[in-house]
């Protein structure tokens, strides 16, 4: 694999039922299956869909970084 000297960052929102985590890493599992070279994210914000008092959905939404092929 080549150095990547340019990166691209897009952002995401992950959900899950079983929480934040699990949210962020569903944004990166859907992602890498379009996207080569993911080097990283950064969590942007959390938040979630409550209902009848209790959370019912995590959400996470991410960036998430790759390198740019030459």
């Amino acid at each position: 694999m080549s150095k990547h000297n340019v990166a691209k960052v897009i952002e995401l929102v992950g959900s899950s039922k079983d929480g934040w985590s699990e949210a962020a890493d569903a944004a990166v599992k859907q992602a890498s299956k379009s996207i080569k070279n993911i080097t990283g994210i950064q969590v942007v914000a959390m938040t979630a869909q409550v209902d009848d008092g209790h959370i019912a959905t995590y959400k996470a939404t991410v960036k998430v970084a790759f390198g740019v092929e030459d």
